[in-house]
């Protein structure tokens, strides 16, 4: 056996010199390969010069072709502005020297000047047709706008909207400036009046009697006995105000607004009021409740008014449905009662009541945080995985126990001027996103039943606090919650169930691309690790964020979502959110002017002029900063 492995031994040893003259005669290349090699080298070098040389002459021909076309543009149209420069001239020519001055024009007499006027206007219109002419055939022409035509945004924008009795809303009544195409292609829109919507009742219209309000917004002027003649008139109707508040007003023409809020009973009686008050003021406008016709819904328009929704909620908060886990649990239902008793008595400007959570509760968000915080490492989009340490670092966020709104809140505020206001339970759609034009978000203090920690029928304080809160600290987000909440201002019943589902398929549910990945930025998806995990997967239709289109989606509430839309960006939602609302039904636009905490109504000009000169000295502190870095 030794022996047979030696000789095995031996005979490897032998083969190795045989084997090695093999290698190194594969490994040295001949003399014959070596010039070939470099041969095909320098025919490659030769070939990349010439490469070269020909994409240098390419270059410098194409660009010379190009200045060439560039100078027979230019000359070719400047050749055909001298029929037009000619024409001019000749206008000019035909006014003598001694009507150039306002003594010389003296000494004439009235016809001889209407005479070398009317050669003046003919004149100008020949060249203004000669100049038309020239830019017709080099493919400049006028877009057809014409008074009383329907507006339409693709040809021009309304730099002016008024009343007008006699035309119909959304026609032409002025044309500033004409718009002008090339080749068919819009270079720069008309500028035009259009006629406003009516904003009075229809008459014999009924209105909802169910608490909802009526604000008239009147101007007078300051005189004795003004204010007292437009209350008189409302007294005598037998109408009680609920508010009435003045402010400076915004227009040259008077000296005072005043907002009233009303409980009418019906559309019959408010116009009454109506009439009564344009006996002594013709400046008459208003905001009315839900469901009347012609007329634009209640909205909040000061921080204040947001206490008008402290009651006003839909289901849960206090009373809870029989398929609720706490539902047959008196000391839950108890406990539910006094957290929501304390949202009810908050009133603006109040701290957010500090509730103290009991074992038991902080239990039950303990394994809700430990069990989501996992997931948004691989699940949450980067502006939330940015925020929550945050949140960890300066509001107490932990598995211990439950952080307190108002703590939260203010973290909020100095991030984005977001704020967190406590609810007894849901909104209304209107209700819940008019808060948010004021950058305030509702939020419940309750946290669901701990018999089912990872089940909750409604948003609950887990909902809010992990899947709302830390995107309000992120400035894109905040604007765009902002933006969906100005929208729904005064909005028909039908334009908030359209902007109610695209919040349910972005604030909501909503998911982003960011690289090659999706991931969720939805409050639902990142409270439920459930949903979080579906919502990425190839099982539900993932679709591109297009509000049109999302906004008429059905979807379902107690099961996970069968579609997904898509955002490319936060901020790039906002502008389509924006766009989106800008073909909405409303008869106005609004602002949210963050020095006052209240809503500007953007519906005369010299609002809009106010607003223009805000927005030039914001311009002039950019500029300002922009040269100074250089």
């Amino acid at each position: 056996m030794l022996r047979n492995l030696w000789s095995v031994r031996v005979q490897s040893r032998s083969l190795m010199p045989t084997l090695q003259c093999v290698r190194r005669s594969y490994a040295t290349p001949t003399s014959e390969l070596l010039e070939e090699r470099d041969k095909k080298l320098n025919e490659l070098n030769e070939a990349v010069q010439r490469c070269m040389a020909d994409k240098k002459t390419l270059e410098e021909r194409s660009a010379k072709e190009i200045a060439t076309q560039r100078d027979y543009a230019i000359q070719k149209f400047a050749k055909d502005l001298l029929d037009t420069v000619d024409v001019l001239g000749m206008a000019k020519a035909s006014i003598p020297a001694d009507f150039h001055t306002k003594e010389s024009i003296k000494k004439h007499t009235p016809e001889e000047i209407i005479d070398k006027m009317t050669n003046l206007y003919t004149g100008m219109t020949m060249t203004e047709n000669e100049l038309l002419k020239t830019l017709k055939r080099h493919g400049l022409e006028k877009v057809d706008l014409q008074l009383g035509q329907k507006f339409d945004k693709a040809k021009a924008q309304s730099v002016l909207s008024k009343e007008i009795p006699d035309q119909p809303a959304g026609t032409i009544f002025t044309i500033n400036k004409p718009g002008y195409a090339l080749r068919n292609r819009i270079l720069r829109l008309g500028q035009v009046g259009v006629v406003a919507e009516k904003r009075t009742f229809a008459s014999h219209v009924p209105i909802k009697t169910d608490g909802s309000k009526t604000t008239l917004c009147f101007s007078i002027n300051d005189k004795v006995g003004a204010l007292e003649d437009c209350l008189a008139t409302i007294k005598a109707m037998d109408i009680s105000l609920t508010r009435i508040e003045s402010r400076p007003s915004r227009t040259e023409e008077w000296d005072y607004d005043f907002f009233v809020d009303l409980n009418a009973r019906d559309g019959i009686q408010v116009n009454k009021v109506v009439d009564g008050l344009r006996q002594h003021t013709t400046d008459v406008r208003i905001l009315g409740p839900d469901g009347a016709q012609d007329s634009v819904p209640w909205f909040p328009r000061k921080m204040s008014d947001l206490d008008t929704f402290s009651e006003k909620v839909l289901e849960m908060g206090e009373e809870l449905s029989s398929e609720h886990p706490g539902a047959n649990d008196p000391a839950y239902r108890a406990r539910r009662a006094d957290i929501t008793r304390m949202a009810k008595a908050f009133r603006t400007g109040d701290p957010v009541p500090r509730v103290e959570y009991t074992p038991e509760e902080n239990a039950a968000w303990g394994q809700v945080y430990n069990r989501l915080t996992q997931m948004y490492k691989t699940h949450a989009c980067r502006e939330h995985q940015y925020v929550f340490p945050l949140l960890e670092q300066n509001c107490g966020y932990s598995d211990k126990e439950i952080p307190q709104l108002e703590t939260v809140s203010r973290f909020l505020k100095d991030c984005t001027g977001f704020q967190i206001r406590p609810v007894m339970g849901l909104l209304t759609s209107r209700d819940f996103l008019n808060a948010f034009a004021f950058r305030v978000f509702h939020s419940t203090q309750y946290i669901r039943h701990p018999s089912k920690p990872f089940y909750t029928p409604e948003p609950d304080v887990c909902h809010e606090l992990l899947g709302h809160a830390p995107l309000f600290a992120n400035p894109d987000f905040a604007d765009f919650s902002q933006e969906i909440g100005l929208a729904s201002l005064g909005a028909s019943d039908e334009d908030i169930k359209k902007l109610a589902t695209i919040f349910w398929f972005t604030a909501e549910f909503g998911v982003c691309r960011q690289g090659d990945e999706l991931k969720a930025y939805g409050a639902g998806l990142l409270s439920s690790f459930g949903e979080l995990e579906y919502c990425l997967s190839d099982k539900p239709e993932h679709r591109p964020f297009e509000p049109e289109k999302t906004a008429i989606t059905e979807y379902p509430i107690t099961t996970f979502q069968p579609v997904y839309y898509i955002a490319d960006s936060f901020k790039d939602a906002q502008e389509k959110v924006r766009d989106f609302a800008s073909r909405m039904n409303r008869p106005f636009s609004v602002r949210y002017n963050a020095l006052t905490q209240s809503i500007e109504v953007l519906d005369s000009k010299d609002k809009v002029v106010r607003f223009a000169k805000s927005i030039r000295d914001d311009m002039k502190t950019l500029t300002t900063v922009i040269e100074s870095l250089h």
